[in-house]
């Protein structure tokens, strides 16, 4: 039933009134927020599939994960190198067998090429996560292509990269074409723990743990914090993940496996 304001009625445009339907507002707001922060959380630890194969069906350029039964997946770290959390990584991989392909930022390279080094010479694998850790998109074109070609110059150095991570995740066609042009892949990935923005290793590890089946493309970052955090998270996924009788290789070992398929 409607409200039918008389002569008698209280102005509903009266302070006290609007305070009253002000704080209704809020009050359901807040009912509603734990509901949300849970259901977002829920969605962030279980990683629903379907989401994925939405964002691969829309743009199969992009390696979001491999369509393979082999229980084989690919580790990936972003943002190295770092000279004290990246030597503590690749220990840790050593000691598991495991592999990874580390997305590097171009301005890191300076002052820590023995780290590439050890990376390349343990069979890692070296990719361009451009010269600075900014979102990619949001650069214009030429100049896009420029930073590409500077971390690119970089990196040969070390090794031939062929795989390219836009930074935080965003990409456009302009960016596809270009890194086409120049010999690379973009890569995004299937399993991620949105650890730079929740500083938990032990949330990081359940989320990988819950989420990974084969195919699956983990992301992780390096450097500072962020490092030490996927430090502890390998230290705790690595066992577990060969118990479950899955390998852990680079991106190119997995892409392989996925043109082997096809062929």
């Amino acid at each position: 039933m409607g409200v039918v304001f008389t002569g008698n009625s209280i102005n509903p445009s009266h302070p006290q009134v609007l305070n009253k339907i002000m704080l209704q507002i809020i009050y359901k707001i807040s009912l509603a927020l734990p509901l949300l922060f849970i259901f977002g959380l829920a969605f962030i630890a279980f990683q629903p599939g379907w989401v994925i194969k939405m964002l691969a069906n829309h743009s199969q350029d992009v390696l979001y994960s491999v369509d393979t039964q082999r229980p084989v997946v690919a580790l990936t770290i972003d943002d190295g190198p770092d000279p004290v959390t990246t030597p503590k990584i690749l220990d840790t991989l050593k000691e598991h067998n495991a592999h990874a392909t580390f997305f590097m930022i171009g301005n890191r390279i300076t002052g820590n090429e023995a780290i590439v080094d050890k990376a390349v010479a343990e069979n890692h694998e070296v990719a361009n996560h451009m010269m600075n850790d900014e979102a990619s998109i949001n650069l214009p074109p030429a100049e896009f292509e420029q930073r590409l070609l500077a971390s690119d110059e970089t990196l040969s150095k070390f090794a031939r990269p062929k795989w390219f991570r836009p930074g935080s995740g965003w990409y456009n066609r302009q960016m596809l074409s270009t890194l086409s042009r120049h010999g690379y892949k973009a890569a995004l990935g299937s399993v991620y723990p949105y650890d730079p923005h929740i500083p938990s290793s032990w949330f990081a590890a359940q989320s990988i743990l819950w989420n990974v089946k084969p195919g699956s493309v983990i992301i992780l970052h390096d450097t500072g914090n962020r490092g030490e955090r996927t430090l502890a998270t390998l230290q705790t996924i690595l066992p577990k993940l060969a118990q479950q009788g899955f390998q852990v290789v680079t991106l190119s070992e997995l892409s392989e496996m996925q043109e082997i398929a096809a062929n």
